[in-house]
């Protein structure tokens, strides 16, 4: 009953009950095709969303996402994949792709509870600090000593300059550009981001307002502005986003 272990419960139960939804409407969608039951709204607006290469309503309450509905589902794989793997190995990934948890900001807390707990100090006094990595994945062997190493991240509004860990201009025409791993490392009683810091929002997908029920906002990072001041990248609106439109 570890934090993390909690989170991977909960994220199992989810992901179950998505495709548990998701295979049922399926076959029922084929049974009202070959006239074997009454199409009902429901089955109609699977059926038109199917022919629209758009996601099902019904299939998009377990995480919100912009993708149309070929992109969706290879995420939805990668996503279930990364679950499969953690539960039957028993161990951690050494790279977490934040993307493919429907609640990060939960996975979030539970390394904090962690570190907390095997520091034995509160978990209010906890914050982050980011190290982006310079070295290409293939060279993390291990997992940290302290908190997680993220993935799938991308930048929103700049570009990243790798061999001097900091935000420059994006390139003519660059959207996004994809940020190397990120260690998110649990840091006590943090000091307050000096100058040349810019605190980066990170949102779960593009629509940064988020829904009534749901918010995007995930949690700020704090990245090196470079040549730029911290302001100028907030009149840039740059932002990192977990999830693209495609």
């Amino acid at each position: 009953h570890t934090p993390l272990g909690v989170v991977l419960l909960q994220e199992i139960l989810r992901y179950n009950h998505l495709i548990t939804v998701i295979s049922q409407s399926l076959s029922d969608l084929e049974k009202g095709i070959k006239g074997l039951v009454v199409m009902s709204e429901d089955l109609e607006e699977i059926f038109r969303c199917i022919n629209e290469a758009k996601v099902p309503a019904m299939w998009s309450k377990a995480y919100p996402s912009h993708k149309p509905l070929g992109s969706w589902t290879r995420d939805l794989v990668q996503r279930v994949d990364q679950f499969f793997k953690w539960a039957h190995t028993g161990a951690m990934p050494l790279i977490f792709y934040l993307s493919y948890f429907t609640f990060p900001t939960g996975f979030l807390t539970a390394v904090l509870q962690t570190s907390a707990r095997a520091n034995s100090i509160s978990v209010d006094t906890l914050s982050w600090e980011f190290v982006v990595q310079i070295l290409d994945d293939v060279n993390i062997t291990g997992q940290p000593k302290d908190g997680v190493y993220i993935k799938g991240m991308y930048l929103e509004g700049a570009g990243w300059d790798r061999k001097n860990c900091c935000l420059i201009e994006a390139n003519a025409m660059q959207l996004v550009c994809e940020m190397p791993t990120i260690h998110f490392k649990p840091a006590e009683l943090k000091k307050k981001p000096g100058r040349g810091i810019y605190a980066c929002p990170c949102y779960y997908y593009p629509d940064r307002a988020g829904t009534a029920e749901r918010a995007s906002f995930v949690v700020s990072v704090d990245l090196k502005s470079g040549a730029c001041t911290p302001d100028h990248w907030i009149k840039r609106g740059t932002a990192l986003l977990l999830s693209l439109d495609n």
